[in-house]
């Protein structure tokens, strides 16, 4: 019942969440009034573990078990040695010292501790959740209810007002989802005191991506892996003339040089000009959203509900021509490139969730060549953070508790969002 396949066991304070099909194993089925749930099988007698936990929790079972583990090698050690030496002498082993004696008692206390505590039910990760009244009035005042435009004139510079939902019905966590901007001013954005109370009531924190693990090493191999072409490829023998020209042509205004960028495929060009208007217009990603509340998680567990590694495959298995559409298309619209960020960061801080979906989905139905992208970049993705999330949705062993997430806000709006995903599998969701 607590095989890893059934629980992955958030152990450490950021931990790739697993995909759903490892949550989803045969073997972990458990049923429930609405349908069949595949988080874990637990019995009657033996409660399902905590999917996350705090960290300095999580500190101690990793000396727990790293003790466990070194104990264990050092009674193979002594008992290989007692071998070899008998099978050398022929005799009994003076090896077998006072010291191996109380490691083997200690090991064998360990063992039937560590049995006693799998027979015996232990309590769940049990926590209280207040209900904050949402504070009404002044420029915090929900968008949707009043003119977007009016709302964003009331708000100052740094201030920003959200779309935020609340999901519940299932036995497990109940969820409060924001929608966040990967990018931020120099000072941070600031958020209303109903968010940041309703954050400090929450047990765990989930976003997208690990920002560490954009900082690790391992992010400039998979950068290189997945957005260079192979030895020998050229982007201007992948691209059109037109394509080719207009590329030349803005590479020479940007800090982008046109031989490094020869060895790219379309679509990390693309990121990197999008990049290089936000850069211009002040903003940057380490004040986004997530930075933020990952920065103030404290002790709260923080689960990323993606990797790096499937996020940058996820583009570049793109077609080649949708990846040239959408690079000609930044290229076309390049000079209108700190508009259209301006545009959509105040959409996003005046909560208008209107303009945001009509900004951010305008070319998905006139463009049938993006398809791919939009159904890649978006509606897979929503579906499959929609099943994580329904996971801590049925959690029962995390019922009563809250789970603050942050996700990017084009993940939430429009009908394939995932707060309508959530609510086709008739959870209970509300706009706040």
């Amino acid at each position: 019942n607590r095989s890893p396949k059934c629980f992955p066991e958030l152990g450490f304070p950021l931990v790739p969440a697993r995909s759903p099909e490892k949550f989803r194993s045969p073997s972990c089925q458990r049923k429930s009034g609405r349908e069949s749930k595949t988080l874990g099988a637990r019995s009657s007698d033996s409660p399902a573990a905590p999917l996350y936990f705090s960290k300095k929790r999580a500190e101690k079972s990793m000396r727990a078990v790293c003790r466990y583990i070194l104990t264990c090698m050092k009674l193979r050690v002594h008992t290989m040695v007692e071998a070899k030496y008998r099978l050398s002498q022929g005799g009994h082993s003076p090896l077998a010292s006072e010291q191996s004696l109380a490691d083997r008692r200690l090991l064998g206390s360990r063992l039937a501790g560590h049995r006693a505590r799998r027979a015996s039910p232990s309590l769940p990760w049990l926590g209280l959740v207040c209900l904050l009244a949402l504070l009404a009035g002044g420029p915090w005042s929900c968008a949707s209810f009043r003119d977007p435009q009016a709302v964003l004139r009331k708000l100052e510079p740094n201030q920003a007002l959200p779309l935020s939902w609340r999901v519940s019905g299932g036995p497990g966590a109940e969820l409060y989802i924001l929608g966040s901007i990967h990018l931020g001013p120099p000072a941070g954005w600031r958020y209303p005191p109903s968010v940041l109370a309703t954050f400090e009531e929450s047990k765990a924190l989930v976003v997208e991506l690990d920002p560490e693990e954009i900082a690790a090493p391992s992010w400039q191999f998979l950068i290189n892996y997945y957005g260079n072409l192979p030895p020998g490829g050229s982007l201007q023998m992948m691209v059109s003339p037109e394509t080719w020209t207009l590329l030349k042509e803005s590479l020479a205004d940007s800090g982008l040089p046109l031989r490094a960028a020869e060895r790219m495929r379309p679509w990390l060009i693309t990121n990197l000009l999008t990049s290089e208007a936000t850069r211009e217009l002040g903003f940057s990603s380490l004040e986004g959203t997530d930075r933020h509340f990952i920065r103030n998680a404290g002790e709260r567990s923080v689960i990323s509900l993606e990797t790096a590694s499937n996020l940058l495959s996820r583009m570049a298995s793109l077609p080649s021509a949708t990846q040239e559409l959408a690079l000609l298309d930044t290229l076309n619209h390049y000079d209108e490139a700190n508009s259209f960020v301006e545009l959509t960061v105040d959409a996003w801080r005046a909560g208008d969730e209107r303009t945001l979906e009509d900004l951010i989905f305008e070319d998905h139905a006139g463009t049938p060549d993006l398809q791919p992208l939009y159904q890649a970049m978006f509606f897979d993705r929503n579906r499959e953070m929609s099943n994580h999330l329904e996971v801590l949705l049925d959690a029962e062993q995390h019922a009563g508790e809250l789970v603050f997430v942050v996700l990017g806000v084009g993940h939430l709006i429009g009908d394939q969002g995932i707060p309508s995903l959530l609510r086709e599998k008739h959870y209970q969701v509300q706009r706040t």
